[in-house]
């Protein structure tokens, strides 16, 4: 099942506290908010206001559009579909070379 933006948001924002080492309450208390509504952002069942998207990213000292970068936070089947998605638009040239960047990732 495929996950919505305020899912991927939400990992997002959890990949960025997590690799700052910090937890929901520090975050929580760096953001001016609560910690129950980090962790609703998280677990996306709650959406940011551009306030506390602002307030998070600089918590988190990362630009606020970093953390819309979320697309390898999809499902596996997401992923796959976005790969054939794109190896539809590649050029014919390139097509070799992708070849080989590609199978070098299976074998």
């Amino acid at each position: 099942m495929s996950k919505n933006i305020k899912e991927l948001l939400g990992l997002k924002i959890k990949e960025y506290r997590i690799n700052k080492g910090l937890t929901q309450e520090n975050l929580a208390e760096l953001a001016d908010t609560e910690q129950k509504h980090i962790s609703d952002i998280e677990c996306g069942k709650s959406f940011v206001s551009s306030d506390l998207l602002e307030r998070i990213s600089e918590a988190l000292n990362v630009k606020p559009k970093n953390l819309f970068d979320f697309y390898h936070l999809q499902t596996e089947v997401d992923l796959k579909k976005d790969i054939v998605s794109m190896l539809n638009l590649i050029k014919k040239e390139d097509l070799p070379v992708v070849y080989k960047i590609m199978k070098s990732f299976v074998e």
